[in-house]
């Protein structure tokens, strides 16, 4: 059938436990040495990777090619070690290990592993999650669910310690990561997070380093030697530091020995005093973390029950005294803890997953933050007995969002972007939103949506990650006329595994658009500027004119009544007299044609004439029929928009593009102009491509129709029309319904 088990991939040791079928409570599997925890340490030698004791006593020793703290980096494509010319990521490294891991738990059982519960630090971005699940995969595990380490050790803790009403303060730290999270202890087992803060590059290998320092100058003073140039000579003092930070737990001042090449053996002192000074600085970080974690529950020090100690680093002395004096309370160490956490992911492991909860969130002061009245934290209730529960069926679990997600918007004002959050930090998960907004698309384009998506509070884009660029494609075209644009319901999604996800959907279809996913361009440092020309949103996600070749732009419908058309008469000469008797209005402008009249006309330069911004993106497409003219020789129709004109008669006459003539064409033709990327012009006659350019664009640019009529008496009719006209522009703006929150689906 198949075993499920419960994996902590920690930064320095890593521990395998599932639930005992006779016991039926978690237990830890020893791996092959017999060990219940297994050292997060790799060698590669002679073409074979080497786990365990015998990997970490290599590294201690300074050998070569020994791996370790790689999960540090998990998420970051970029290598994390080279190892004979071959690199590996975080990625890969952890695979490796989740492999190991496997295998050793299997031999002991005497089973296969059918899915496990793989724990994270709470503080894991969406991309380090989904780089452990990659992993988990490459091992050949299949991952039942992501849980966060405080969780899962506040489950351990609770399966022998039940403390209905309880608000206990998870403080985990680990090897190479820092956690902080509240939990509140409800009826029947029920574990809910409240909130969570941390730093997934804070931990013991920190408090090493700073020993390392300690000891570097120590031996360089007594040795002469520039410790710090010399690898080999650097390698063996930094295996020295995690055994002597261990020691300094348990005694106040040692000495510490080491043999260097060329030298011979040093000694130097340490203290405990000297090295808790020296640290002091990484403890108040920790104390910061802890502080936000109340500000964002609204409780103080007072509020919380107990501080559970978690993770290995706990043990140095200056933390539970740190916190005693920080809370008031000596802090709880009732679990193991380099075993609670694979314990809980132990317990989860018997769990089915979580149903998707509703968006519960409130505004304050401007700010969408989470309803924290959904979670448990409301009127004081006192504090239940400790108790055993009766066994891992009756706990439950509901993890929160550690990162707010939110997405890149511009203001109102249009001049800054911002983090417009949509699912706020510390909602229970799994949790989905959605957005529908106006979305106006081209007929000649592939109608694709870019959607940056962002995590963290910073209202300031560069201040948060970005996991990843999703784009939205498949989209329909929505014939103009018909519409104005088209609808698009956008669905954001933290699951179960705190793991983000983008669907989106047309109008009312029942079926997704497709998404994929691009690497993040590494221009996004513009998102911390103001914003240039040219740069429009969609109040959900982003969209960067000129981004990509065939890019869709978001465009507003432009008509004659709504935009700010500037009538121009540039007629020197007016004769009066009843035969020269011209009518007050030549030209009229309405939503749906433009009319020039000339009776009895003498001289004409009149028209109309809208003004955009040259970075723009303007497209206008309309019906001409030039029959309808009847001046006297000299008279034309004309039509601009920066460098495409075209000068037309009855008979129809010539488009131009630069001044060079790219299409003849009859009475009667669609012409279509744009403007696109901040100086790309194109030209279409009968939709068919006729000329396309790219110049610099200039700060404004006028689009004109006008009709020329040479100074001359002339007693006959001048009358000229263009309709069926269509405008489309880029806007900044936001349409009645656009950025509305509307009704989630499910996948």
């Amino acid at each position: 059938m198949g075993v499920s088990v419960g994996i902590d991939l920690g930064t320095t040791f890593s521990a395998v436990a599932y639930i005992n079928p006779k016991t039926k409570h978690p237990e830890i599997i020893p791996n092959g040495e017999g060990s219940r925890i297994t050292p997060s340490v790799i060698q590669f030698l002679d073409g074979e990777m080497i786990f365990g004791s015998e990997a970490e006593e290599a590294m201690a020793a300074g050998e070569p090619d020994c791996v370790a703290t790689f999960k540090r980096e998990m998420g970051n494509d970029d290598p994390y070690c080279y190892i004979d010319g071959v690199p590996y990521t975080s990625e890969q490294l952890s695979g490796f290990l989740l492999r190991h891991l496997k295998e050793e738990a299997e031999a002991a059982l005497g089973d296969t592993i059918k899915d496990a519960v793989i724990t994270v630090p709470a503080y894991f971005y969406s991309r380090e999650r989904e780089a452990t699940i990659n992993a988990a995969k490459a091992a050949g595990l299949k991952v039942k669910k992501i849980i966060d380490e405080p969780n899962a050790a506040a489950m351990a803790y609770g399966l022998e310690h039940w403390r209905e009403n309880a608000r206990i303060l998870v403080y985990d730290l680990g090897g190479g990561t820092f956690d902080i999270t509240l939990v509140v202890m409800g009826k029947d087992g029920q574990l809910s997070t409240v909130a969570t803060r941390g730093n997934h590059k804070l931990g013991g290998r920190d408090w090493d380093a700073r020993i390392e320092d300690i000891l570097l100058e120590r031996f360089e003073a007594d040795t002469g030697l520039d410790l710090h140039e010399d690898s080999e000579a650097y390698a063996i003092v930094r295996g020295l530091s995690e055994g002597v930070k261990k020691q300094l737990s348990a005694m106040s001042t040692m000495r510490v020995a080491a043999s260097f090449p060329g030298f011979g053996k040093s000694t130097v002192p340490i203290s405990r005093q000297e090295f808790e000074s020296g640290t002091s600085d990484l403890l108040e970080q920790t104390g910061a973390l802890c502080q936000a974690v109340l500000d964002e529950a609204g409780l103080s020090t007072k509020d919380v029950t107990d501080v559970l100690l978690v993770g290995g680093s706990t043990r140095m002395p200056q933390v539970p005294a740190y916190l005693q004096k920080m809370f008031g309370k000596r802090p709880i160490a009732h679990v193991n803890p380099d075993e609670a956490v694979a314990l809980g992911a132990a317990i989860q492991s018997s769990k089915e997953t979580e149903t998707y909860t509703s968006l519960s969130v409130q505004v304050i002061d401007g700010k969408k933050k989470t309803d924290m009245g959904s979670v448990g934290l409301g009127v004081r209730t006192a504090v239940k007995p400790a108790k055993k529960l009766s066994g891992v069926g009756v706990m439950t679990l509901r993890e929160t969002t550690a990162h707010a997600m939110g997405v890149v918007a511009i203001n109102d004002e249009g001049d800054r972007y911002y983090n417009e959050i949509i699912i706020p930090a510390n909602h229970p998960r799994p949790v989905r939103a959605a957005k529908r907004f106006r979305f106006y698309t081209h007929p000649r384009s592939d109608n694709e949506l870019d959607l940056y998506v962002l995590q963290g509070d910073s209202e300031n884009p560069v201040d948060c990650q970005i996991p990843h660029k999703y784009v939205v494609s498949g989209i329909r075209h929505v014939k103009r006329g018909e519409i104005a644009g088209t609808v698009i319901r956008v669905q954001y999604s933290y699951d179960a595994n705190g793991v983000i996800h983008i669907q989106a959907r047309q109008e009312d279809d029942t079926k997704d658009l497709p998404v994929r996913q691009e690497p993040v361009p590494e221009s996004t440092y513009r998102f911390g500027r103001p914003v240039a020309s040219g740069e429009v949103t969609d109040g959900v996600g982003f969209l960067q004119a000129g981004e990509r070749r065939d890019v869709v732009h978001k465009y507003k419908a432009v008509n004659f009544s709504n935009a700010e058309w500037i009538r121009f008469d540039r007629i020197t000469y007016h004769p009066s007299g009843a035969e020269f008797n011209e009518p007050s209005v030549h030209v009229v402008a309405n939503d749906e044609k433009i009319e020039f009249h000339g009776y009895n006309v003498s001289a004409m330069d009149e028209g109309v004439t809208y003004t955009i911004d040259g970075n723009d993106d303007f497209d206008i497409e309309c019906e001409i029929n030039t029959s309808t003219i009847q001046p006297h020789p000299g008279g034309h129709l004309y039509i601009s928009l920066g460098i495409i004109s075209a000068n037309l008669t009855q008979d129809g006459g010539s488009i131009f593009l630069d001044g060079a003539c790219v299409k003849t064409v009859g009475p009667r033709f669609t012409l279509r102009m744009s403007l696109t990327d901040g100086g790309k012009y194109e030209v279409y006659v009968n939709d068919v491509l006729a000329g396309s350019k790219t110049v610099s664009a200039a700060d404004s640019i006028d689009v004109v129709f006008g009709f020329t009529h040479e100074s001359h008496c002339c007693s006959i009719l001048s009358h000229a029309y263009i309709s069926d006209i269509k405008m489309l522009q880029s806007s900044g703006g936001s349409d009645e319904d656009e950025s509305s929150e509307t009704d989630t689906w499910d996948d």
